[in-house]
């Protein structure tokens, strides 16, 4: 009986990081697609100049997420997000 609940036990600790490593997939490629939400949005009100300055990060970003390197892909998203943020708040002369 004792043996039984060893293999048992075994099996669900082999188990678990399997199913952890599946549900962190999709959770990154939701703030993938989150965050070209964010940039698409910020976009519709940015000057052409700060597209410009933001487009290649964006498209980088976009590239990574696609080819499944999600942790790539959202940190070149926020880079594309912040280039827009950056380029509105610089006061104008």
């Amino acid at each position: 009986m004792k043996i039984r609940h060893i293999l048992i036990a075994s099996a669900a600790l082999a188990v678990g990081p399997a199913i952890a490593q599946e549900t962190a997939v999709p959770q990154a490629s939701s703030d993938c697609a989150s965050l070209q939400t964010q940039f698409d949005q910020a976009a519709a009100s940015a000057t052409a100049e700060q597209m410009s300055a933001a487009k290649a990060a964006r498209d980088e970003g976009e590239k990574l997420c696609s080819e499944g390197k999600t942790a790539e892909g959202a940190a070149k998203l926020q880079e594309a997000i912040s280039q827009i943020s950056q380029s509105s708040q610089q006061p104008s002369s």
